[in-house]
């Protein structure tokens, strides 16, 4: 679910979203949920991000400033910070990025009033059509009179 959030990070037009910091809303984008929500410690993402936890502490702090995350801390006794959460504030486009191969269309449709078959293929479709019909009979008579005209 990932990319499509990402695909919406590159497209921001804000001045502050450049270099690390992006690649810094990038990660959290990897880790996000299909609802843009993200839960990962600062040492974890300093990690992935190749910088101190100090820089990532600020990184998440101008994202927050400018309005692409939202960060809710659940605190426990004594002061101990448990989870860090953060929310995507932006919209992104929420459809699957690929179909299946069940759902998606492999050939281009034709277009309008393009052929599908050529004329010597429908003659032989049409030859083999009337050989399950019985010669003589009404609905013979019928498709070879609609064969014959136009």
């Amino acid at each position: 679910m990932s990319s499509p959030i990402i695909r919406a990070l590159r497209e921001l037009r804000q001045p502050e979203l450049r270099e690390s910091l992006l690649h810094t809303a990038q990660e959290l984008a990897h880790r996000a949920s299909i609802y843009g929500v993200v839960r990962v410690s600062y040492s974890y993402l300093a990690t992935k991000c190749h910088c101190s936890r100090r820089t990532v502490i600020r990184h998440i702090q101008r994202l927050v400033d400018a309005h692409i995350i939202k960060k809710s801390v659940i605190w426990l006794k004594g002061n101990y910070c448990e989870i860090n959460t953060y929310t995507f504030q932006f919209a992104w486009d929420t459809r699957p990025a690929g179909g299946s191969d069940k759902t998606s269309v492999k050939f281009p449709r034709p277009e309008e009033g393009e052929k599908r078959v050529s004329w010597m293929e429908k003659k032989r479709l049409d030859a083999r059509g009337l050989s399950f019909l019985t010669p003589g009979s009404a609905l013979h008579a019928l498709v070879v009179a609609q064969q014959a005209s136009p």
